[in-house]
């Protein structure tokens, strides 16, 4: 317990270590979180978010007009006045107009035109990320971007900036915006998805930007909301020159509206499948082709989708390797306004979910009962379980460290009940091997039974001695003497042990102690026993033939209880049997020397095989202990069916 103890709180500090200097492990936490999206599927929504699709057959079509990408600037004005015409609230461009019209700039003052009329439109800018390499900008660009700074006058107004020294946010050198035609008659914002997870897949966007350069020049705080951030505060109505990040709150505000962002101003995506926004082609838009009620109150996002080929903008979410970013910016868009975001639980919350797992395991990993042991596995199951109804209720608790964590501690725990099982196994059958038959010994090695302790057990026990083998061992030199007595109860062993499956409970000298009935019962022992000692009696005169002597020996066979099991100390055990039994069952046999008979037997034994053997009564005795006088009987051989 001990060692788990250790390894638990090493796993804890670990975790601590790895989250504040090499957050590796969110790599699969990320993949769990994608797994639990894909076995969810998707949800049914009502959504806000039309998509017009920059696709393939739109290129084609205008193609055959003669009107190759880019496209002039007349056909989005066309779109944006039959979108409006249908009802629409919001029109957001993914995509940017930085340059002049590249057919004709009159078209670029026809689409001024349109916007001038219908001004619920974001239009999207792009990043210049770097300072060198904004240097390198040709100077009359550079002379005209730095008068078109309308993007500022939806700089967000900061609240609790105290609090921004706690916060990473994503900065930038240079906002690229549309033309000043553009840009000075509606709102614009970037419509850069942000740095992605560190397995490539977009999980969030970020609510806002930090613009080095008007920061340098003194024209605003820098910070600039994303281009849904816009999208939404007109939907809602919202005065966009009044957007409110509050630092310390961590939330951006749209007048009764609040977005939550991260330490990094991530606003986290929950996604809710796939093909949940309608798709319209951009052509048929153009064209008429569609059903007016389809844009009726709704916010219509143009960009590209996947078949438009040569213009790249697909991404990696749960659900896809290819999705458009359109559909990204929509679902962004759809959980601002339905107040929807895959919430993940602070480091401290990881930490107590990680010490109660580990608590939970260690409970079961305490016992030495392995199939105790292997309830702390179901931790695995449960904590999955638990991380995904969490997940179905738009709250991710990690999951992955746990889980490893306790299956560490699992099969530790495991594995060192195992080694020490198997350790005890090998102990159980170097005693067991000497004393009973190898199948009964394999046996209780694989049952497992026997341990430090006994149990009480009605046993057949069997004393033999050697008659005079004192006056032997003074004639024989001690080799010899050893060599006799050592193929003497090889041979007794043999018998007791491989033919009538006995288990031999000691050795004293010349003597030898068996028993019938433990550890395992046949349920014939009396009659095992009894045959044993016929055989034993037999065998001893091939030996007397074998070494040219004239031993004899004295046999006791008694029944009754007797603690039976491993009795010793931890150091130095025995499988053995105490008890009144065994002491009677002794003295039986010392009277083999008063009386002339090599097996005497108690009344016992007597009564419960006299139908099938052949006994002589002998008499009554008083043996030591008793105060009853004996009963025993001299067993002359088995009874023959005639």
């Amino acid at each position: 317990m001990k060692i788990l103890t250790i390894l638990s709180i090493f796993l804890i500090v670990f975790y601590i270590f790895t989250v504040i200097f090499f957050p590796f492990i969110e790599f699969f936490e990320l993949k769990i979180m994608d797994l639990f999206y894909r076995t969810r599927g998707t949800i049914k929504i009502n959504p806000d978010i039309v998509i017009v699709g920059i696709d393939e057959y739109s290129l084609t079509s205008l193609e055959a007009q003669n009107d190759v990408w880019p496209w002039s600037r007349y056909h989005y004005g066309k779109v944006i006045k039959n979108i409006f015409k249908a009802g629409a609230k919001v029109v957001l461009f993914d995509i940017s107009f930085t340059e002049e019209d590249e057919v004709n700039p009159k078209y670029d003052n026809y689409l001024a035109s349109i916007l001038s009329v219908y001004r619920n439109v974001v239009l999207g800018s792009y990043l210049i990320n770097e300072k060198d390499t904004y240097k390198k900008y040709n100077e009359e660009i550079k002379k005209k971007l730095e008068k078109n700074i309308t993007y500022l006058n939806y700089t967000y107004k900061m609240k609790n900036f105290k609090n921004l020294d706690y916060l990473t946010p994503i900065q930038i050198y240079k906002v690229r915006p549309p033309i000043l035609k553009f840009s000075s008659l509606v709102p614009s914002a970037t419509y850069e998805i942000g740095e992605i997870d560190i397995d490539g897949v977009v999980r969030s966007i970020p609510l806002f930007f930090k613009e080095n350069w008007s920061m340098e020049r003194g024209l605003s705080s820098g910070f600039l909301p994303h281009m849904d951030v816009l999208a939404v505060g007109l939907y809602k109505n919202s005065n966009l020159k009044n957007l409110i990040v509050d630092f310390k709150e961590r939330k951006v505000e749209l007048n009764n509206l609040t977005i939550p962002f991260d330490s990094n101003g991530l606003f986290r995506l929950f996604y809710y499948g796939d093909k949940i926004f309608p798709e319209i082609p951009f052509y048929d838009v153009e064209t008429g082709k569609f059903d007016p009620k389809l844009f009726k109150d709704k916010i219509v996002i143009i960009g590209y989708t996947a078949t438009a080929k040569g213009l790249y903008d697909l991404r990696i979410t749960p659900f896809s390797n290819n999705t458009p970013g359109v559909f990204i910016h929509a679902t962004a868009i759809q959980n601002m306004i339905n107040k929807d975001t895959l919430n993940r639980i602070p480091i401290w919350g990881k930490l107590v979910i990680l010490i109660f797992t580990l608590i939970f395991v260690l409970l079961f990993s305490r016992s030495k009962n392995i199939k105790i042991n292997l309830i702390s596995f179901l931790s695995i199951p449960l904590i999955l379980i638990i991380s995904y109804v969490f997940f179905l209720n738009k709250i991710y608790i990690d999951c992955f460290y746990p889980i490893v964590s306790s299956l560490i501690i699992s099969t530790t725990s495991i594995s060192k009940n195992l080694i020490k099982e198997n350790r005890e196994k090998k102990k159980m059958k170097e005693y067991l091997y000497r004393y009973v038959p190898d199948s009964v010994a394999d046996f209780l090695v694989k049952k497992g039974k026997i341990e430090l302790g006994g149990e009480e057990k009605n046993i057949v026990v069997l004393f033999s001695d050697i008659k005079g083998f004192t006056a032997l061992s003074e004639k024989l030199e001690a080799s010899k003497l050893v060599e006799i007595l050592n193929n003497y109860l090889t041979k007794m062993s043999n018998i007791i042990r491989n033919k009538y499956q006995g288990t031999i409970d000691k050795f004293v000298g010349d003597a030898i102690m068996a028993i019938f009935g433990a550890p395992v019962e046949y349920g014939n022992e009396v009659e095992r026993a009894l045959k044993c000692a016929l055989d034993m009696r037999k065998e001893l005169e091939a030996f007397n033939k074998e070494y040219n002597l004239n031993l004899d020996s004295g046999i006791g066979i008694h029944i009754g209880p007797a603690i039976v099991g491993n009795i010793g100390a931890p150091f130095r055990m025995d499988y053995t049997s105490i008890g009144d039994t065994v002491n009677t069952c002794s003295r039986i046999e010392h009277l083999t020397r008063d009386v002339p008979a090599g097996i005497i037997v108690s009344e016992d034994i007597y009564n419960l095989s006299k139908e099938k053997f052949e006994f002589k009564y002998i008499g009554q005795f008083k043996v030591k202990g008793k105060s009853l006088l004996l009963k025993i009987y001299e067993l002359k051989g088995e009874k023959h069916e005639t």
